[in-house]
């Protein structure tokens, strides 16, 4: 997906449909992820493709110090590595193009037909699903077309392509540098959070928490780790992932807990049956996240926000505690033009305009260890 392409090669042509009434969006996956870390503005911008930060495993205390003696030397010397991690943009970059006459006809309207037995109003080619052309009674005109500039339309709904996939790629992104690729010709991929909660992770919930890699919360059964069968997500397993972030030192400032609609019913259902003590522990719209209004959920490490993630962009058998305040975008900045823009492709000798959406995007998520990843979730 990352590579330079327009649209497929959708030309839009006076063959577009031109209808009268109303016009409903339907279809479109929401992006909460994207709305709650500030969508395409703000964040960091660069003059570069790559990003570092790093994280220092600090001194821990975990059995009786040697106290010190007067006069004497040091009882120990201090010293602690750092680790970096490395991050990229990866280009979006979609386009759409459209012939003048496309352009100019949008008073066109495709005339209002019916099928013989009264079924539904043709549409596209009108047609009624069989791949036939079906016979109808032309209707009266039912008033003007809402969109009086098509391209305009097609434009915006190639920028809300282009902020689903942002969502997708913030979950399930592979990194890829493009440092090994043909000058000019490399593919770069940001690290989605799926990968990230994996670094140095634990192999099961017996293994301590590491401070500088990422954390995992084994929700299956026997083998306490990635050989158990998954398990429906649980009030408990919250509980015991929130315990598991406390233990690896994450400051868990704004956690919100990122699952998919048949997860959310299914910590509804438990809590609803009080099988945990607990009934109502989910507090609908009750917390205010970058202006999204967010679930809230009880537990005993306080109340954490709740965010629903488009199943298709979740990736398999996994939830998420996410730290939000540790999480922004990343733009490449392009000279004279900025992070997030529009670019002319010349079309004018085939008589088409043709217009790209261009970003190069990434996320900073902060230190791994600072989120967590509940897996085998069923």
């Amino acid at each position: 997906m990352a590579g330079i392409s327009l649209t497929g090669d959708t030309l839009y042509s006076q063959k577009i449909n031109n209808f009268a009434g109303e016009l409903f969006r339907v279809g479109g996956q929401r992006t909460p992820f994207l709305s709650a870390t500030g969508g395409l503005n703000g964040g960091k911008v660069l003059q570069s493709t790559f990003w570092q930060i790093q994280a220092a495993d600090g001194h821990t205390v975990t059995s009786k110090p040697t106290a010190g003696k007067e006069g004497d030397a040091p009882t120990e010397y201090l010293g602690r590595d750092r680790v970096a991690y490395t991050g990229v943009t990866q280009i979006f970059h979609k386009g759409v193009k459209m012939t003048y006459t496309a352009m100019a006809t949008y008073q066109n309207q495709n005339p209002f037909s019916v099928n013989a037995a009264g079924g539904p109003i043709n549409t596209v080619n009108s047609s009624d699903g069989d791949g036939t052309t079906t016979a109808g009674t032309l209707l009266a005109s039912f008033g003007s077309n809402p969109i009086v500039d098509e391209f305009a339309e097609q434009m915006s709904l190639a920028l809300e392509k282009v902020a689903r996939e942002v969502e997708y790629f913030a979950f399930k992104g592979t990194f890829a540098d493009g440092a090994h690729a043909t000058p000019g010709q490399g593919t770069r991929e940001m690290r989605g959070i799926s990968e990230y909660t994996s670094l140095n992770a634990n192999a099961n919930n017996s293994v301590a928490p590491d401070f500088i890699g990422g954390n995992i919360y084994w929700n299956g059964t026997t083998g306490n780790g990635a050989t158990g069968s998954n398990q429906v997500l649980s009030w408990d397993a919250i509980a015991n992932s929130l315990k598991r972030l406390y233990d690896a030192h994450a400051p868990m400032v704004q956690p919100v807990l990122c699952v998919t609609p048949k997860q959310l019913l299914d910590l509804n259902k438990e809590l609803l049956a009080g099988s945990v003590g607990i009934t109502g522990a989910i507090l609908p719209r009750d917390r205010n996240l970058a202006g999204i209004d967010i679930d809230v959920i009880v537990t005993p490490f306080g109340q954490i926000g709740m965010m629903v993630i488009d199943p298709n962009i979740m990736p398999d058998n996994n939830a998420f505690i996410l730290d939000f305040a540790f999480i922004q975008p990343v733009f490449t900045n392009i000279p004279g033009y900025g992070t997030v823009f529009v670019r002319d492709i010349d079309q004018d000798a085939n008589a088409q305009v043709a217009k790209a959406i261009y970003m190069e995007m990434g996320y900073d998520f902060g230190p791994p260890s600072y989120h967590l990843k509940i897996a085998k979730v069923a």
